[in-house]
């Protein structure tokens, strides 16, 4: 990160940030999309048991990844300030809350998988897959912590293009490893759904490794010791990071959380729903990885000017983010819309699952429309280190909108599994709103005179 003083200047400056984030993001979302398509290419069955599996595993990884993701704003606003000297600590005591975090995931998952399990009623057959795949997943939690602290770390100082040739490389890593693996090839044999989750935890490893030797040998982090000079324990530091990562974390999971609920819920609806809902679901989240990576650059180009005292910079670095997502989306969109039929016909073989899935597609290009105004305005806010307010409105509005929308278009006009996405289109844009009304707040309110001098 450096200093800009034109509009031009910003724009490039935050190209250059966002572009590796987005191949980074992609990097990390396409690898679980691979494995549901390969999953659905095995047999329907084994892409219901990944599909639960799935949605239990990707609230809890973004909760947490989201109280990891304190750590950025923190890193970003000592670099603005031009005061490093506390960096290597910090990284340090981000990875001790990596740990601790990853342990509590893998606690959490012995405790209350099969229970969870037996309350959705989901087939037995899908069960066991479900379970193997979680215990796979469950040796690569640890790492897959670590390694995204270490990533928001290397993040937040602008050297995004590291983390963008790290995740690229893991990806190609984890498709292959997905093909050989549920497929089986390369000599292998087919373990069909359960090799999601070995692909997946030796990509963890991969990734915690190469950035690792990164912050060792890089010349651009070298000096910062992080690994041979082991800071104490000194619990401040842990308790920074928590108070601006809990509730970028509470939102986060109250975000993913009902998408996940969205998807056992569909477990009442046989098979067949849960396999086109899940592959709605991972069309969103392939193409999620545009706004979330904007909301990344935004915590770092805007994080960085508040911490400089440059409080005008930081606002036009939110316009921008906000004008870039939506262009990004509208061209997806005007795709996905005419194309629909297509997309659904790389999940399945199946003439009757493609026209099943194109049903679900359909709502959830509208969702990646909603989703571009709100998840960029996320990223602004934890910039400001405004992040409770965050978790108030994800609570608010993903649980206290979506649930009785929901239910009501479920069980009042009778729109079946539908309703359920009408539920979350309802939520996502009632966030959507709240955060564009905090964002203001803060711009015109709080920051107010600053902005006039």
């Amino acid at each position: 990160m450096h200093p800009t003083f034109k509009i031009f200047e910003k724009i490039l400056l935050f190209l250059r940030l966002a572009g590796p984030i987005v191949l980074t993001q992609f990097s990390l979302i396409a690898g679980s999309f691979v494995a549901i398509l390969l999953s659905g290419q095995y047999s329907t069955l084994h892409l219901a048991g990944v599909s639960v599996g799935y949605n239990i595993w990707t609230a809890c990884f973004f909760g947490a990844m989201g109280i990891l993701l304190g750590i950025s704003p923190i890193i970003a606003q000592l670099l603005g300030a031009d005061k490093k000297d506390n960096i290597p600590t910090i990284i340090a005591h981000g990875l001790y809350l990596a740990v601790g975090l990853g342990s509590l995931l893998i606690l959490a998952g012995i405790l209350a998988l099969e229970p969870v399990l037996k309350l959705i009623n989901l087939a037995p057959d899908a069960q066991v897959i479900t379970i193997d795949y979680m215990i796979a997943i469950a040796f690569g939690i640890i790492p897959l912590m670590g390694s995204t602290v270490l990533r928001n770390s290397v993040d937040a100082h602008g050297f995004t293009h590291y983390s963008m040739m790290i995740m690229v490389s893991s990806f190609v890593l984890n498709v292959l490893l997905n093909y050989a693996f549920i497929l089986g090839h390369f000599g292998l044999p087919a373990f069909g759904g359960v090799g999601a989750g070995i692909a997946t935890a030796i990509s963890c490893w991969y990734n915690l490794l190469a950035y690792i030797l990164i912050l060792l040998f890089n010349k651009n982090f070298k000096h910062y010791k992080v690994f041979r000079q082991w800071p104490a324990f000194q619990s401040p530091y842990i308790v920074e990071q928590l108070t601006l990562g809990v509730p970028i974390g509470i939102a986060i999971f109250c975000e993913m959380s009902i998408f996940s609920l969205a998807g056992l819920l569909m477990a009442y609806y046989g098979t067949e729903i849960i396999a086109a809902h899940q592959a709605a679901i991972s069309f969103t989240n392939l193409f999620y990885g545009f706004p979330l990576s904007i909301s990344i650059a935004s915590t770092i180009t805007v994080g960085y000017e508040v911490g400089a005292q440059r409080f005008r910079d930081a606002k036009q670095y939110a316009y921008i983010a906000r004008g870039i997502a939506i262009i990004i989306t509208i061209l997806i969109c005007m795709y996905s819309f005419t194309h629909l039929e297509q997309i659904a016909g790389f999940y399945t073989n199946d003439p009757h699952m493609t026209g099943l899935i194109s049903s679900f597609l359909a709502y959830a290009v509208f969702f990646t429309v909603i989703d571009a105004f709100g998840t960029p305005l996320q990223g602004i806010l934890r910039g400001y280190k405004d992040v409770r307010i965050i978790s108030i409105i994800a609570l608010s509005c993903y649980w206290g909108v979506s649930t009785p929308i929901a239910a009501l278009f479920t069980f009042g006009f009778d729109f079946g599994p539908y309703g359920i996405w009408m539920g979350l289109l309802g939520g996502l844009t009632a966030a959507s709103i709240a955060y564009t009304v905090r964002v203001w707040y803060i711009q015109h309110r709080r920051y107010a005179k600053e902005l006039e001098a």
